[in-house]
């Protein structure tokens, strides 16, 4: 059975996930930064030396802070895999990043694109779904980036794309 689309999270997340890399990217000197929904990948931009950047962003509900000891890999849904395709499809060009923020957005897991293509994929159990596919990334494989030394205020960036 297919995963409902959960609008709610989306909404919560999606911009403020957007937001908060877009000020990472920013502050390390890339440019043309695009985050138009275009249902591929959160964010196209250059960087420094204009090689066309792909990101695709997510946060990790239940990571605080620090990554837990015995989590020993990083997962990303496999539903992701038709983003990784289309990048291959046109030759790969240019780099394509997947990042994985924690709850307060101060730290987040990178990895490249090839390097999730080419991970383990094993089903697991979650909140939404038994059995839901995911790649599983080990650690050393990916990077662990400071994003910003303090938190953002999470409420405060949700709040300023969806008042109420």
């Amino acid at each position: 059975m297919p995963i409902t689309f959960d609008r709610d999270a989306y909404n919560k997340y999606d911009a403020l996930s957007k937001d908060v890399m877009s000020d990472w990217l920013l502050r390390n000197q890339y440019k043309g930064i695009d985050t138009k929904e275009t249902y591929g990948v959160d964010i196209i931009c250059k960087d420094k030396d204009n090689i066309e950047c792909y990101f695709e962003t997510e946060l990790k509900r239940g990571w605080y802070d620090t990554w837990p000891k015995s989590w020993k890999n990083i997962r990303i849904p496999y539903r992701k895999k038709k983003i990784i395709d289309k990048w291959m499809r046109e030759g790969s060009l240019g780099s394509l990043t997947f990042v994985q923020f924690n709850e307060d957005l101060n730290y987040a897991w990178f990895m490249n694109g090839d390097t999730v293509h080419k991970s383990e994929v094993k089903p697991v159990d979650t909140f939404r779904k038994a059995a839901e596919l995911f790649y599983h990334i080990k650690l050393p494989d990916a990077k662990l980036v400071t994003i910003k030394e303090n938190t953002y205020d999470k409420d405060a960036l949700i709040n300023s794309k969806y008042p109420s």
